[in-house]
């Protein structure tokens, strides 16, 4: 009898062991990436980044130094969808956010806070906005590469695009294929909108003159594929989201996965600065999906499932 309770006891035990390991992996996974720390270590992206940090504190520093880590997340009810894109409205002061399924353009304060919700008819899927001036915004669809400029109506309600002036970018990618264009970008100082594939492969794509092809003093547009800036930041191993610094022009890309946000510059591509969003000890921000700054320097941060996050300098 002895014999048998020992036996039991030692299935038992690797039973324990069993157990332990794979909730600890479980939780590792889900909530701290853990497969993405081991993969960088392995593939040497960790190496490649603490060169890139080198490089750019050589040229002159950091230049997203100071922000504190990210505030408590707001949770924001009441949607349907996720959070797929963020864009900041100077004029109003207010941030645009876009959610994928039902695809709807939400207008929301900067703490946070849901104003108004604008249906779209005539798009399938939303997966970033950028403010184009005025009360126009920029929608991207990632599933068509289909780039579609409205207008945002003074009163909540649904807006039909299916007429809106539209751009469908072709460079190889399939029709249907779910890995197309994420993230919009634009600096209206400068006319120019960039445009972020997330993966398979990441690609970087510049498009000057949109805003004005219309009018008569209209030079065309010109289309840049600018993925070579990518090639010194491999460690950003996505591109959910991109945005640009109104001031500077300075491009900032948001990488899902790696949990930071790159910052290169808006000429060249060279790097400028990098801040972490996954603090040591902490939790990894879940799943973040849209990027946007104001001119006051404050980031703003959405996340699926429908999380808005600040960072700001002391």
């Amino acid at each position: 009898m002895s014999d048998l309770v020992k036996f039991l006891s030692k299935i038992l035990l690797a039973c324990l062991l069993v157990i332990a390991v794979g909730w600890a992996t479980y939780i590792g996974v889900r909530y701290y990436h853990a497969e993405q720390v081991a993969y960088r270590w392995i593939s040497g992206l960790a190496a490649k980044q603490a060169q890139w940090e080198k490089k750019i504190e050589a040229n002159g520093g950091n230049t997203l130094t100071g922000y504190g880590a990210p505030e408590a997340p707001t949770v924001i009810t009441g949607l349907e969808g996720n959070f797929a894109g963020l864009t900041y409205d100077p004029l109003q002061k207010r941030l645009w956010a876009v959610v994928n399924n039902p695809p709807t353009i939400i207008g929301m304060s900067i703490d946070g806070q849901v104003l108004a919700t604008y249906p779209l008819k005539g798009i399938s899927d939303a997966d970033g906005i950028a403010w184009f001036g005025g009360n126009r915004v920029a929608v991207v669809n990632s599933k068509r590469n289909r780039i579609v400029l409205t207008e945002i109506p003074p009163v909540p309600q649904q807006i039909d695009v299916t007429k809106a002036f539209s751009l469908v970018l072709r460079f190889g990618e399939s029709e249907d294929a779910n890995y197309g264009f994420q993230g919009l970008g634009y600096d209206l100082k400068r006319d120019r909108l960039y445009v972020a594939k997330e993966h398979s492969p990441r690609a970087l794509y510049r498009i000057s003159g949109l805003n004005f092809l219309q009018s008569p003093e209209s030079r065309g547009l010109r289309i840049e594929n600018i993925s070579n800036w990518l090639d010194d930041i491999p460690f950003a191993t996505n591109l959910s989201s991109v945005e640009v610094d109104p001031g500077t022009g300075r491009v900032f890309l948001l990488s899902e996965e790696s949990q930071m946000i790159v910052q290169l510059d808006g000429d060249s591509g060279e790097g400028r600065g990098m801040l972490s969003l996954s603090p040591k000890g902490g939790k990894p921000m879940p799943k973040p999906e849209g990027l946007a700054t104001d001119d006051a320097g404050n980031i703003y941060i959405v996340s699926a499932p429908n999380l808005f996050y600040r960072l700001s300098k002391p």
